[in-house]
């Protein structure tokens, strides 16, 4: 959110270190200047959105590099083996995975860092909101995917950090 170069390579290292393979994006807030996005693009690949968490989230969901993919806040330290951890659970595309973190297991209160989520599922449902506070955009979105068919499911051990 705040495009700070040395958390996004914090986080990264901890991905290219635990997920070889595993591709990288990198969804910079519209602050970042012409030298911020030199940076974070020697990094991994970057895009701009705007200055929401929301709109960064779906900003990053429409360039999102794979089918499954986990949203990270930069400055994480992604542990590894968190791809088997939730790979346990998901049962279709239409499911919505995200780590219990500090005692907060529905999806509203909860985190968004370690939301793991559909390419797919996510076109679906559509954007989140961003004209709200982010706990009524999840609401919102949240009621949307529901009507679709999607399940939420609050994943115990798999904090990302």
């Amino acid at each position: 959110h705040d495009h700070g170069v040395k958390l996004v390579k914090n986080t990264a290292i901890s991905i290219k270190r635990h997920y070889a393979n595993a591709p990288i994006l990198c969804v910079a807030d519209s602050t970042a200047n012409t030298d911020d996005m030199k940076e974070l693009k020697a990094i991994c690949p970057t895009i701009k959105g705007k200055g929401t968490f929301s709109n960064l989230i779906n900003t990053g969901m429409k360039k999102a590099p794979a089918d499954w993919n986990f949203i990270v806040i930069a400055g994480t330290w992604v542990r590894p083996q968190l791809d088997i951890r939730f790979s346990y659970f998901m049962e279709s595309e239409k499911d919505i995975l995200f780590p219990i973190a500090d005692g907060q297991y529905n999806f509203v209160d909860g985190t968004l860092n370690g939301l793991l989520i559909h390419k797919k599922t996510f076109k679906e449902v559509g954007d989140l909101a961003s004209d709200n506070p982010l706990e009524i955009c999840k609401l919102m979105w949240a009621l949307d995917a529901m009507e679709k068919g999607c399940k939420f499911k609050a994943i115990q051990g798999t904090k990302i950090c």
